[in-house]
């Protein structure tokens, strides 16, 4: 970043903003002229930059962004495995009961019972894991996600009966709740806001691609006709939490921790560590600083509890709803249970998991096209337009299951089994991938660890009613609804695309100084992809204001 800026209008944005937080905040102006004015630089230049500079000039942020995010291929590898586990014969074998005609089958409360140990470990271990975060940093809260880890895939491997799986899906869904935290907030402060969209939105990438690799894993092994059928996908999950560990020991830690530390050296030294020589590191370093000084002291008469106060609360409404709404939107039936579905619908064994890797592998397509859309589009559109698009696709599912023939016509089950391939493309194309974008922006900068733990439970607690309600809906021994299923989503999706309609806004290209300013003045949701802020006056002694032009 160059260190002198010529007159800009972006500058001048910069100069609306910096006086309306020194108002609020005056002792940042004490002998902080300097520092203003770094930051005013590193601001007026991150709003300038293409995405070829930001690549070029944060390449290796981008580069540990990712060694956090692949803590989340584990959050993504766990439930895909569970989900799928009850789908292996052998596993039946081991664990289920003899049906009639001589098949065996897993119970709907135990189906249950495995499924929603997980979630409910989740939404403890991320509620949680806002507190070791500001404590302890992001890098040692990782390391300490992976030992646990470690440990749960050793009481999964070592399982001799159901209780024992039961105990290791609480320990790993505690990690499996915090890995989501960790990661988006680590990205959200190492990268620009050019980037921050699409480096954030591999979070979903890393998602899918931990699906992926499981449902790969299953589909070499559940041919097997010993127990190393389910126990070796459980021993794979051994190698994610080594590769981090060895990578953690060299990873720089979070710039902004590190001056919430009063360690300002170390975020210099974390910075030169993030950036190339291309960007000026003392401007960026100011530019933390002032903020996290706005933010310190905006929070020293705060709590956890200003999330539902004011203008926080609309903040976290926000971020929740666009997190639970990933449930809402029929997650539950189409990736968690995609093979079972696949076998009741009359596929055989081989040909579901097939299809799986095929869902799968669709969603992984479709995550790295997201990044292209997000970029140009932006959240608020590709969000909504994507959950309606979601929507018709249910209806389509639901009308195939209930049509008359479908008991005795195979190409209708193949038909709906395609309808789920074409969801997940188009989930993993929008709000899979955008969602984590949203969270990242729209929560407050003084409690984004905190708002994003809180969303990542709620949506934890939403998969876990999910998980419980699933299994005796679709299996054949109770609700036996098949595809019908999708009518209860659809019905639940309208209300969902109502709200964002209303409460989405739009964030592409703020900063978060932007952004704390546009929902404290309370900008109405559809006017914030065009609100300005506008130095119309360059007379000092005149007070600024906002342009009304576009409110």
């Amino acid at each position: 970043m160059a260190s002198k800026t010529e007159h800009h209008p972006i500058h001048d944005k910069k100069d609306d903003l910096i006086h309306e937080t020194i108002q609020r905040t005056p002792t940042i102006a004490e002998g902080k002229v300097d520092s203003v004015n770094r930051s005013r630089n590193a601001t007026a230049v991150e709003h300038s930059m293409t995405l070829i500079d930001a690549c070029r000039g944060f390449w290796p942020a981008i580069l540990w962004s990712c060694m956090f995010s692949l803590g989340v291929v584990m959050a993504g590898f766990d439930p895909q495995l569970v989900g799928s586990l009850i789908a292996i014969p052998e596993f039946q074998r081991d664990f289920g009961v003899q049906t009639k005609d001589g098949d065996w089958d897993i119970q709907a409360k135990w189906q249950s019972a495995f499924n929603l140990t997980s979630p409910l470990g989740a939404v403890f271990g991320s509620y949680m894991i806002g507190w070791p975060l500001d404590r302890y940093g992001r890098r040692w809260t990782m390391a300490g996600c992976c030992v646990v880890s470690i440990i749960a895939v050793a009481i999964q491997v070592s399982a001799q009966n159901k209780a024992q799986i039961l105990v290791a899906e609480l320990v790993n869904g505690l990690v499996v709740g915090a890995y989501p935290v960790v990661a988006p907030t680590y990205i959200s402060e190492v990268t620009p806001v050019i980037l921050r969209g699409i480096v954030a939105a591999s979070v979903n990438f890393n998602f899918v691609l931990g699906q992926l690799i499981c449902s790969l894993i299953l589909l070499g092994t559940q041919g097997r006709s010993d127990r190393w059928a389910y126990d070796i996908p459980f021993a794979c999950q051994w190698s994610f939490p080594i590769i981090i560990l060895a990578c953690l020991f060299y990873a720089p830690e979070s710039p902004w921790w590190l001056i919430r530390q009063d360690r300002k050296a170390d975020a210099r030294h974390a910075l030169q560590r993030l950036t190339t020589e291309t960007v000026n590191v003392d401007d960026l370093l100011a530019h933390v600083e002032i903020t996290t000084q706005m933010e310190y002291e905006l929070e020293s008469q705060s709590s956890f509890l200003d999330m539902f106060k004011g203008t926080d609360l609309r903040r976290t409404i926000i971020s929740s709803m666009v997190y639970c709404i990933q449930v809402f939107s029929g997650t539950g039936l189409v990736i968690n249970y995609c093979v079972y579905f696949f076998q009741l619908a009359g596929l055989a064994d081989g040909v579901s998991f097939r299809m799986g890797c095929g869902v799968l592998g669709v969603g992984l397509l479709a995550t790295v096209l997201s990044w292209g859309l997000i970029h140009y589009f932006g959240r608020r559109i590709l969000y909504m337009g994507g959950l309606i698009s979601l929507t018709v696709v249910l209806l389509l599912i639901g009308l195939l299951d209930v049509q008359p023939s479908y008991d005795t016509n195979s190409a209708l089950r193949w038909v709906e089994s395609a309808m789920m391939l074409l969801w997940n493309f188009v989930y993993d194309l929008t709000i899979g991938a955008v969602c984590f974008v949203i969270m990242c922006e729209v929560s407050s900068a003084r409690l984004r660890g905190k708002t994003i733990a809180f969303a990542s439970a709620a949506q934890f607690l939403a998969n876990f009613v999910a998980v419980v309600g699933i299994p005796y809906a679709i299996n054949p021994s109770n609700g036996n609804m098949r595809g019908k299923l999708a009518f209860v989503y659809l019905g639940i999706c309208i209300p969902c695309i109502t709200y964002c309609w209303f409460c989405l806004p739009e964030t592409k290209g703020r900063t978060f100084e932007e952004l704390d300013l546009m929902f404290e003045r309370g900008v109405p949701t559809r006017k914030f992809g065009t609100y300005v802020f506008e130095d119309e006056v360059h007379n000092a002694n005149v007070p600024r204001r906002v342009s009304e032009n576009t409110v």
